[in-house]
């Protein structure tokens, strides 16, 4: 029994009592029972309800923080790094936050605990009714531990659907700035299953703004979305005095983001 739970806690950074069970096949009060004998002598550290940080030999167990991103894949089963926790995996991120997203069919209350904060959010409902969830996902290895995050096409959508989630619009712009070589093809199908006007118009204008972020087919992915522009100008972000009217998008953003060469309009 020692054995395996010394290969348990070596391969499981964040423990789960589920995973616990479902790899040792012990009965729930067993699982329980081992957390706590782990926990009372240093090796485990208790996170919130069922979920527990494995403390690394000679580390003060009240004192350790264990990888955030770990702890928001292990929160659920279904768990999907998402919005500003996705930029940052992504390697794109401009900032570091002391909070993290996840999309979990099943949300729950924040957890809070050394000074972090984690935030499960519901998947968009238009995946959900279309069944593609899973959509744009991308799998990662963080020590020795799968877990999904969004990739850079979707998490450049998801972004603007959700700004506060990746920090503001100059946040995300600045941040997503960073991607190479996008797939168009991704942008379109993950744009069209969510069905919002004013997301084509964001990714329009960031992709005329940022060619460089997929060269080779900037200009007619911008034709493209240009067809789905909305009929009303439509604030990027927070409604602010001095706003600039991207015409060809028909989107306000602030005016030290647009640039001269998006025929903008008025200020607002």
């Amino acid at each position: 029994m020692a054995a395996s739970a010394d290969t348990l806690l070596a391969s499981n950074p964040v423990l789960s009592l589920d995973r616990w069970r479902s790899v040792t096949h012990l009965a729930p009060e067993r699982v329980r029972e081992r957390a706590r004998y782990y926990t009372r002598t240093g090796r485990l550290r208790r996170l919130t309800r069922r979920l527990y940080a494995v403390v690394p030999p000679g580390a003060d167990p009240h004192h350790f923080v264990p990888d955030p991103y770990l702890v928001a894949a292990a929160l659920r089963p279904d768990a999907i790094l998402s919005h500003h926790a996705a930029l940052e995996l992504l390697g794109v991120a401009r900032s570091s936050f002391c909070w993290f997203t996840y999309l979990t069919a099943r949300p729950r209350r924040p957890l809070k605990t050394a000074g972090m904060e984690w935030i499960a959010l519901r998947h968009p409902a238009s995946l959900t009714r279309k069944h593609e969830v899973a959509f744009g996902l991308v799998e990662m290895d963080r020590q020795g531990t799968r877990m999904r995050v969004t990739g850079a096409e979707r998490t450049l959508v998801d972004g603007f659907a959700a700004l506060p989630w990746v920090g503001g619009l100059e946040e995300h712009v600045t941040s997503a700035a960073a991607f190479r070589d996008l797939d168009p093809g991704v942008l379109r199908k993950y744009l069209h299953l969510l069905e919002r006007r004013i997301l084509y118009a964001a990714v329009g204008w960031f992709v005329e703004s940022h060619p460089e972020v997929c060269p080779d087919a900037q200009v007619r992915l911008s034709d493209e979305l240009e067809r789905h522009v909305p009929r009303q100008p439509l604030y990027l972000g927070r409604r602010t005095r001095g706003a600039r009217l991207v015409t060809r998008w028909n989107v306000l953003v602030p005016a030290h983001l647009a640039s001269s060469g998006d025929g903008g309009g008025q200020q607002w």
